[in-house]
């Protein structure tokens, strides 16, 4: 390769690189975070996690003093589990519309007299009132399992996500109140950036295109990877900015709150092009 040629390529390379005007700052932070809490106020029994523990979906993290909203559970379980009830009205109907039967074929064989089949009649009708009173009873037992079973479950927090615990603020013993805090979890498998653009840039921009991040506060030999996942439709008209989020994966679990600088590859390209 001749002198010309090798200019010319480390020209066009230097084309593509991003300037400091081509790159936006940005301060990464976990993709998802979760603070959990307790629906109801009660007492902690155990906290079973731990800052810095890993967790998976479906994980017991803490769970309060039960044993009273438990006994009340296996008491729906045993209500709704009883069906005699309806039962004996099954088979009160069945005795009566045999009755009603005997009784209409004795009137008509001149035994029974119209007061015998009224009073048959009346007796069959209201049998199967009983059974669906008796009906209506189970269903009502079904649901009060269900709620008594739904109190149990508010007072245990499972992990909804696969993530990191950063904070357990509660222990064995101590009283909490509904919708405070008691465990925090979160996700850096990715990171998220905010970087704020001009318009004229954002509106060159779709959700999905590529970006690149340069890591500030630790030594990395390559740009990492990423990709726009948001862009709003209002901006900032104080600072006539618009605020980009990129996705960039954390295969390494960085720790979130790493300085950074992002560019688009996509947008250099195009006013590479347009100079």
């Amino acid at each position: 390769m001749n002198l010309l040629a090798s200019t010319a390529l480390a020209a066009l390379a230097l084309t593509y690189q991003p300037t400091a005007q081509q790159s936006y700052p940005g301060v990464s932070r976990p993709a998802d975070v979760r603070e959990l809490a307790f629906g109801v106020r009660g007492t902690v029994a155990n906290t079973l996690v731990e800052p810095g523990d890993r967790v998976q979906p479906g994980q017991l993290l803490i769970r309060m003093d039960d044993s009273v909203q438990a006994a009340q559970v296996e008491l729906a379980e045993a209500q709704a589990g009883d069906d005699s009830t309806m039962q004996i009205a099954a088979l009160t109907v069945q005795f009566r519309k045999d009755e009603l039967d005997i009784t209409l074929n004795s009137r008509d064989q001149g035994g029974a007299n119209d007061q015998d089949v009224r009073e048959a009649q009346f007796a069959f009708d209201r049998a199967q009132l009983d059974l669906r009173a008796a009906e209506a009873d189970m269903r009502s037992r079904e649901l009060t399992l269900q709620r008594e079973t739904a109190r149990l479950d508010e007072m245990r927090i499972l992990a909804p996500i696969a993530g990191d615990v950063v904070d357990a603020a509660k222990q064995a013993g101590e009283t909490v109140d509904e919708l405070t805090t008691v465990v925090t979890l979160v996700n850096i498998d990715q990171l998220h950036i905010d970087v704020t653009v001009p318009p004229a840039l954002a509106r060159r921009m779709s959700v999905g295109d590529p970006a690149t991040v340069e890591w500030q506060d630790i030594e990395a030999d390559l740009a990492q990877d990423a990709r726009i996942i948001f862009i709003p439709a209002t901006g900032d008209p104080s600072v006539r900015q618009i605020a980009i989020r990129v996705e960039v994966p954390n295969p390494d679990r960085l720790p979130s709150g790493l300085h950074a600088r992002v560019s688009f590859p996509n947008q250099l390209a195009q006013e590479s092009e347009s100079e």
